[in-house]
């Protein structure tokens, strides 16, 4: 049911898009992000924080004017973050995969500047985790579908942008994994809900549409 929903809002968004478009592009950049907590067989006392990594993202990109210089941009973005945690010399790195639908209402600010918020819609490919010091690590479950919410500025120059934004996550999501050490299973649980500051730069087409 949730892999339904975000594909109908995939479908959704850019089909207003293609419908109404006045502007459509390409983007990519990276992303500084950190997850939540890491617990080691239910030691909720004793929670490992998460370290910020640097990631990536690109996709594509659509804007609808609005009337006094407000617009509407779907976009889609593959994004890969990263996040580490460091414990007694033992360190650990998880590793994200996402397809994200940003859907963002803003305001144009003389002519070259802008400031926006929204939801970004997110589903998870991958979620993988890694570590010097566990073995045979397994995916057991994980919260594939998550929202988060976006706020922003940016800065337009023609056809070239660029935009600052941070992400918070909006719903709970976390993964579990279990992990050998010394031959003893282990349950690892990680929050996943993401904190980020994303730096994206992009090109629009400027394709006008037909009268």
């Amino acid at each position: 049911m949730k892999k339904l929903f975000f594909i109908l809002i995939l479908i959704g968004s850019f089909s207003i898009a293609n419908a109404q478009f006045l502007n459509f592009g390409i983007k990519g950049g990276i992303n500084y992000n950190a997850n939540g907590d890491l617990i080691v067989n239910g030691n909720f006392n004793n929670p490992i924080d998460s370290n910020e990594e640097t990631g990536f993202h690109v996709g594509v990109i659509s804007e609808i004017k609005l009337p006094f210089w407000m617009y509407i941009r779907p976009e889609l973005i593959y994004t890969h973050t990263e996040s580490s945690y460091s414990e007694n010399g033992e360190n650990a790195k998880l590793k994200k995969d996402l397809i994200e639908a940003p859907i963002l209402f803003g305001f144009r600010i003389l002519r070259i500047g802008r400031f926006f918020f929204g939801p970004s819609f997110q589903y998870a490919i991958s979620t993988d985790l890694n570590s010097s010091s566990l073995d045979n690590i397994k995916n057991i479950s994980s919260d594939d579908f998550t929202v988060a919410g976006q706020v922003g500025i940016g800065l337009n120059f023609g056809r070239f942008g660029a935009d600052i934004r941070y992400e918070v996550g909006l719903s709970d999501s976390d993964a579990i994994f279990t992990a050998n050490v010394d031959d003893i299973i282990n349950e690892v649980n990680v929050d996943t809900s993401q904190q980020q500051f994303i730096l994206s730069f992009y090109y629009k087409f400027n394709k006008k549409p037909k009268k």
